[in-house]
């Protein structure tokens, strides 16, 4: 009985970790080459900011933008109510957290 009762709790609480996004790396197969110019630095802040001005020209309503594993976290404001959404940093792509 107290083996089923560890099972359960360690279940429920390993649950909310896997649903949490990592963006330490750009996804997909094959070779990926970056190159980057870096003029200045920019504070947290400031690349929160990048980030939710890239989104909205993608016509996403962002805002409250910050990282969270360095994913871009922000809330979409859509049909009158206001969702947590997570991004790939390299692509823009939604991450579902499901």
């Amino acid at each position: 009985m107290k083996l089923l009762a560890v099972a359960t709790l360690l279940a429920f609480t390993a649950s909310p970790v896997l649903a949490v996004p990592f963006c330490h790396s750009p996804q997909g197969s094959g070779t990926v080459i970056v190159f980057e110019i870096e003029i200045g630095n920019l504070g947290e802040t400031d690349r929160a900011m990048f980030y939710e001005q890239r989104l909205r020209s993608m016509g996403i309503q962002a805002s409250n933008t910050r990282f969270w594993n360095e994913c871009v976290q922000t809330f979409v404001r859509e049909n009158g109510r206001e969702t947590m959404r997570f991004y790939n940093p390299w692509t823009l792509e939604e991450i579902p957290v499901d």
